[in-house]
């Protein structure tokens, strides 16, 4: 920049915005000092002598404050700094400190607007852009200025918790800002956030392109196509619907929250929605068009270290075709039901847990293009799951703590974060990844996946197809099967290679043989261990491949059990006071003086002949879990709790019914053939890790394991007793009061993770 051009452009900035000449020239001096160039005493000196002023400032008495120079000197001391700016620096010197302070300017005044909660969005958009399209870089403004104005918007639009704001202005550049805010979804106030799932999201990605410029990253990835509702748009749907009285049903009993939920989502799901969120959502069909979409919850609450309230509220897939006006209904629907969740027992009762109630929930929306391809009339992945940095729980004693997990299924990745009652994702040891959880190949057919979560483009809507009809309906249009299948044929596993004709549908096993002898396991690994770097804590992501690209579709903070010190199972108990041991799956726990134990056999249990009879059993755990003192007891029954399926497989249970129990353990009776756990890293799993509830799965049928029937069918059955009301369930539901059937004793369980071993045992109070 020559001396004309700078001497212009800074007599526009004289004339037009004198303030912030008058900082450049501030600028000038300040640069000018630091570099030894000038000395500002002998500045003021030169100013005195200029203006007249009597008395020699050199010669104060160094204790008494100086005198102040006039206005006037003001003037003086600016044009002295062009003076000397001439004499010690270059003309482009000179530019770029103008320039400079111009982009220092549009930074401070992003960061003003931020701090305003009435500051309209779209005004700090046009901000961000001005600011992004003078001088483009972040590297032309001052690294503080940056972090403060990075921070400003981080408190605005992603969170106001310290932590998350001390690792986000690190990493989330103000051109992501940009980004976000062209896709902010416009409500009639100002005040709300985007939420924890969706701010996560915009962290993470932050911390993966910074690896990748440093070139620590080069693995190829993206994240969908995201549009986000802010976290104030359902107090305006509360408002606009005149559903006030709903916000503190909260603070009643869990039961009538229990009851009342069916109405006040049928309240929220015929409401409407206000309008500035109505016309915001059209606007956003219209760009997108018809592409099947994800509503997603992101609460002001979810996703955050040590309470991340993994599957508490819900995420629904819409088919998003036809006419804009059935497009929109079928939005807005999806998220009236996003909303109304909000209310469900179970988010209430882990809020109540973490004492997080009186916090006044808002429920952000992050509305996501369905990652996938569309074959068979279907828009799906090709394969997606849900990824850990660490292991918390191990199926063979060779994998670490640290070797990182993900679960894999074939389709969206529902399956790999919901538990099923009959289906099973493959888990993948990420730095050992051929080290399965099953491995004889008649296991691995059995306990392989049996359907594919999909959205089904013909109905409209999504759904769950048997794996042979998927297969039927895409035939050979679905990429990498050789990664994804294995062929299982006179009871051998072989790889899949040649033409699809030459295989039967029913032969093909989901195993992912091929993608976990590639490079995948390690990327995934790199992936998550930057992730973890970057945001201080372990973390959990979940993901989507469509067959060309890997898609980043959340991530959050790794709900992880605190760090039990080991106990040895002890050796000297007596036969008789043994209860139940087990020898799979154990992980680190001690649960001691439990006085209840509450057993739903699966023997009878499957007996029952009705759905209701067995919806009863579930309404009878959940009276229990409120009666019983917690942490006291215990909760035994069959297959996976929490389950969602077939109810015959599994009490129908959710968080709010079990959430006060010390111990969860499954029963897998299963002769010949012992039925695999792999429900670690389920939104359940989390549940009870964050809850400090351990979990045990036990093989009675196993014959090296204890399993005391004399006490566990043979004790009197307290039910009636404790809770009388489900006394015609006491065939099915036993209660057994521990210290009144021993003499006094309590009941203790230890695990050991290490030795693979546990054991539940009755002793004297610890």
């Amino acid at each position: 920049m020559t001396q004309a051009v700078w001497r212009e452009r800074f007599d526009k900035l004289r004339q037009q915005r004198p303030g912030l000449a008058q900082r450049v020239c501030r600028r000038l001096l300040l640069d000018m000092q630091r570099r030894g160039l000038i000395d500002l005493d002998d500045i003021d000196e030169e100013i005195a002598v200029a203006l007249n002023l009597s008395g020699s400032r050199a010669r104060l008495d160094p204790n008494r404050p100086k005198p102040r120079l006039p206005k006037q000197s003001r003037h003086a001391l600016y044009e002295l700094a062009l003076k000397y700016a001439e004499k010690h620096l270059s003309s482009e010197e000179i530019g770029t400190t103008i320039v400079l302070t111009e982009k220092r300017a549009l930074a401070l005044e992003v960061a003003r607007l931020a701090e305003d909660p009435d500051t309209p969005l779209g005004d700090l958009r046009d901000r961000v852009h001005e600011f992004l399209e003078f001088a483009p870089g972040e590297g032309s403004s001052l690294p503080e200025d940056i972090i403060g104005t990075r921070a400003a918007l981080v408190r605005r639009l992603l969170t106001d918790h310290l932590d998350f704001i001390a690792v986000a202005k690190k990493f989330v550049r103000i051109s992501d800002f940009g980004w976000v805010l062209d896709r902010i979804i416009p409500t009639y106030g100002q005040q709300g956030r985007l939420g924890g799932k969706a701010a996560g999201l915009v962290l993470a990605h932050s911390i993966l392109q910074q690896a990748r410029y440093d070139g620590l990253f080069d693995t190829e990835y993206r994240i969908p196509r995201s549009h986000f509702l802010p976290s104030n748009g359902i107090l305006e749907f509360i408002q606009y619907n005149n559903l006030e009285e709903i916000i503190n049903v909260k603070y009643k009993d869990i039961e009538e929250v229990r009851q009342e939920y069916p109405l006040v989502e049928r309240l929220f799901k015929n409401g409407a929605m206000p309008p500035t969120i109505h016309d915001g959502l059209e606007q956003m069909l219209l760009d997108i068009g018809e592409r099947p979409l994800v509503v997603r919850s992101s609460s002001l609450l979810e996703d955050r270290i040590g309470h991340a309230f993994s599957g508490k509220y819900k995420s629904l897939f819409i088919r998003n075709q036809g006419s804009i006006e059935a497009r929109l209904d079928s939005l807005e629907n999806a998220i009236s039901e996003v909303y109304a969740s909000v209310f469900h027992p179970d988010p209430i009762e882990y809020r109540r847990s973490r004492g997080l109630l009186d916090f006044q929930e808002q429920m952000g929306i992050l509305i996501q293009e369905v990652v996938g391809r569309e074959v068979g009339n279907m828009k799906v992945p090709v394969f997606a799951g849900v990824a850990f940095s660490r292991c918390e729980m191990r199926w063979s004693p060779r994998i670490r703590h640290t070797d990182g997990m993900a679960r894999l299924v074939l389709g969206l990745g529902t399956r790999a974060v919901d538990r099923t009652v009959d289906d099973y994702p493959v888990l993948v040891a990420l730095e050992q990844p051929t080290l399965r959880a099953v491995q004889q190949p008649d296991e691995v057919y059995r306990y392989s996946q049996g359907e594919v979560d999909v959205i089904d483009l013909t109905e409209g809507q999504f759904d769950s197809i048997p794996i042979e009809r998927f297969l039927s309906r895409v035939g050979r249009k679905l990429p990498n099967m050789n990664k994804i299948f294995s062929i299982y044929r006179h009871q051998q596993l072989l790889p899949m290679v040649g033409l699809m004709a030459q295989v039967e549908p029913s032969e093909l096993v989901v195993t992912f043989d091929g993608l976990v002898r590639s490079g995948f396991p390690a990327a995934l690994k790199t992936m998550l261990d930057l992730l973890e770097d970057g945001l201080g804590e372990p973390v959990d992501v979940e993901f989507a491949h469509d067959g060309e690209s890997l898609f980043m579709l959340q991530c959050r903070a790794l709900s992880l059990g605190t760090s039990e010190q080991r106990v040895v199972v002890p050796a000297n108990v007596d036969t008789a006071d043994q209860v139940f041991s087990a020898n799979r799956y154990v992980q680190m726990a001690q649960s001691p003086n439990i006085e209840y134990v509450v057993l739903v056999d699966p023997r009878d249990y499957e007996k029952l002949a009705t759905r209701d009879a067995m919806l009863r059993v579930g309404r009878a755990i959940s009276a229990l879990n409120q009666i019983l003192p917690a942490r006291c007891f215990i909760l035994m029954g069959p297959g996976r709790w929490g389950s969602r399926g077939d109810i015959r497989l599994g009490v129908p249970v959710t968080y709010s019914d079990i959430s006060n129990t010390a111990m969860l353990v499954e029963i897998a009776r299963k002769v010949g053939s012992y039925l695999p756990d792999v429900s670690f890293g389920t939104h359940f799993f989390n549940d009870l890790v964050e809850s400090k509830i351990a979990y045990l799965p036990v093989y009675p049928d196993d014959l090296r394991v204890v399993w005391n029937e004399e006490f566990l069918r043979g004790s009197p059955n307290a039910l009636a007793t404790v809770a009388p009301e489900f006394a015609d369930m006491e065939h099915v539901v036993r209660v057994i009061n521990v210290p009144e059937v021993s003499g006094g004793r309590l009941m203790h369980v230890v695990m050991d993770a290490e030795a693979d071993r546990a054991l539940a045992f009755l002793g004297p109070p610890k």
